[in-house]
């Protein structure tokens, strides 16, 4: 069962940020808008909203890579890496064996999957909700995904943001609290490009309020697939037909 603790009282971010300061300014900048365009509808470049979600997935597919050199891959909510009691737990394990730190990645809804050493693309497909993890450079056919029957776990997104790196990277006190410092003063972004600047990388789940997903390796292959469960799976499509 995960610990739930780190999360504090003020829903998924332990600081009590709800956001709703963010909700006014968006608002705020609506009505901004709507003036300047002297109707009654906000202004939008463009002419409206044609953003395509595949095609925002793609451009991330593009960008996004993952150096692997400890020889095993953590997936997990972007905000244990700022969670205090998590951090603190890290420190606690700095002398143990490095696979001390496996069983406190899942206590926190995470996990660990060995990899040969390397550089991993991320292949996120929002109408599969798919997210396969495979080798830089090697060819992937994505019917393959129907054979990936090992499992390694499960991954818990509360945050919408899962962030993947090398285990090594924990073992990095300065830049962990480097990245608290950045969550809690509202800085996400910059979370996410601290970990794309040590070769990490982050990819969206598939549900506004969170995902549990499952995550499984191809035999054989430094190919992992990770897609929502089962009833998960059936809460999107019922979402997706409504």
């Amino acid at each position: 069962m995960r610990d739930r603790d780190g999360r504090g009282s003020g829903g998924r971010y332990s600081n009590g940020n709800n956001r709703g300061g963010r909700g006014r300014r968006g608002r705020q900048q609506n009505r901004n808008n709507s003036r300047r365009s002297g109707g009654g509808r906000p202004y939008r470049r463009g002419g409206g909203n044609s953003r395509d979600p595949r095609a925002a997935a793609h451009s991330g597919n593009k960008r996004e890579r993952i150096a692997i050199e400890s020889g095993h891959l953590v997936l997990i909510d972007q905000f244990m890496l700022a969670n205090p009691q998590f951090a603190q737990k890290l420190q606690d394990t700095f002398d143990d064996a490095p696979e001390a730190k496996d069983g406190l990645i899942q206590q926190y809804g995470g996990t660990v999957v060995e990899l040969t050493p390397g550089t991993y693309r991320i292949e996120r497909d929002p109408y599969a909700f798919t997210i396969v993890i495979h080798p830089d450079g090697q060819q992937f056919d994505k019917e393959e995904i129907s054979d990936a029957g090992n499992s390694c776990g499960h991954v818990y997104v509360d945050t919408r943001c899962l962030a993947m790196v090398d285990r090594e990277l924990l073992d990095d006190s300065a830049l962990l609290e480097k990245y608290q410092q950045l969550w809690f003063s509202g800085q996400e972004k910059a979370c996410r490009d601290l970990l794309r600047d040590n070769g990490g990388a982050v990819r969206y789940g598939f549900q506004r309020f969170g995902d549990e997903l499952g995550v499984h390796q191809l035999p054989d292959a430094d190919v992992v697939c990770l897609w929502p469960d089962i009833n998960q799976q059936e809460e999107v499509d019922a979402s997706a037909v409504a």
